[in-house]
């Protein structure tokens, strides 16, 4: 039977948790389970109400680390899992019923590494409501280039995926040199295994959360720029389609910044590199990485200063 790790990455989340945890003991299928809460640092009570809400559920771990970050919290949760695949969790996140028990069948069914759901919002006044669903009518969308899919789509949020630990562990996890961990893992987690996706809701997050990193747009569109340009970097046997289609994702993205929020029109450095780069001179994944600074010019960004691991401080251990 396959075992399934929920990791649970948490800093300041107390007033979301009873329900993401009520998600997580509602999940039906058949197959082991482990439940691994990590703490970021968090200065409020996210851990008494992991440990009070989570009592009396089996196989749970609760782990703390100092404040690195949720892509490094990820990482450092998921090398203690021993699931043969891991489904992460963001701390205000309530997963469907049956979020985990489709996503496992379908990739099971086909042979995959990863698969995702869609993901929406739930009013916090009236809490998260799933509609009733026949999982079996819902159709499994199969990927013939995973990599050019996330590079060109592009997809953000980790709770609406499941995917392979042996498969996580090759690509090298989430890139540690990056704050948020969603951008950054599909797009090595697509380098290197078969992708599926069901258009159907699996998760929905509170929709007015004021600590939500999505509420940070330039952190957002940094990460999510940062992620193509070091994996470009990164990269350097890429194919030429690739690799022009990442360049022209991050500079399209810091050029639209330079204009729109440093009035510098279209002669910043990223206007200067689109012209050239329609001439057909090619940009390095480095100077790409470079470019993203503009984002942090006029905005307060959140940069990983340290890219190891920091120790693990065991809460509880209920296996």
């Amino acid at each position: 039977m396959p075992k399934i790790s929920f990791v649970v990455t948490v800093f300041n989340k107390a007033p979301f948790l009873p329900a993401v945890i009520d998600g997580l003991k509602a999940q039906t299928g058949a197959f082991d389970r482990e439940f691994i809460f990590i703490d970021d640092g968090s200065s409020d009570n996210s851990v008494a109400v992991i440990r009070r809400e989570t009592a009396g559920l089996e196989n749970v771990r609760i782990v703390a680390q100092e404040n690195h970050g949720p892509a490094i919290a990820t990482n450092n949760a998921v090398s203690i899992a021993t699931g043969d695949w891991i489904k992460l969790v963001d701390s205000d996140d309530v997963l469907a019923p049956y979020c985990t028990e489709l996503l496992l069948s379908r990739a099971l069914a086909h042979d995959l590494d990863f698969i995702f759901g869609s993901a929406d919002y739930y009013d916090m006044q009236t809490g998260p409501v799933f509609p009733q669903t026949d999982i079996s009518t819902l159709k499994t969308i199969l990927f013939d280039d995973p990599l050019f899919t996330v590079l060109d789509r592009g997809f953000a949020r980790v709770s609406h995926c499941l995917f392979k630990k042996d498969v996580f562990d090759r690509a090298g996890g989430c890139d540690p040199r990056i704050f948020s961990q969603d951008h950054s893992l599909f797009i090595r987690l697509a380098a290197l295994g078969k992708l599926g996706q069901i258009k159907h809701v699996v998760c929905l997050g509170p929709e007015d959360e004021p600590g939500r990193i999505m509420n940070n747009q330039a952190q957002v569109i940094h990460d999510a720029s940062i992620a193509l340009a070091y994996f470009l970097k990164d990269q350097p046997d890429l194919p030429a389609s690739k690799r022009k289609l990442i360049a022209k994702k991050v500079l399209s993205r810091v050029r639209k910044w330079e204009k729109k929020e440093l009035g510098k029109g279209g002669f910043g450095p990223a206007g200067r590199q689109y012209v050239f780069s329609r001439l057909g001179l090619p940009i390095s994944g480095a100077a790409l990485v470079e470019l993203c600074d503009a984002f942090g010019e006029k905005s307060v960004l959140r940069i990983p200063q340290k890219t190891d691991l920091p120790e693990l401080r065991v809460i509880s251990d209920e296996q």
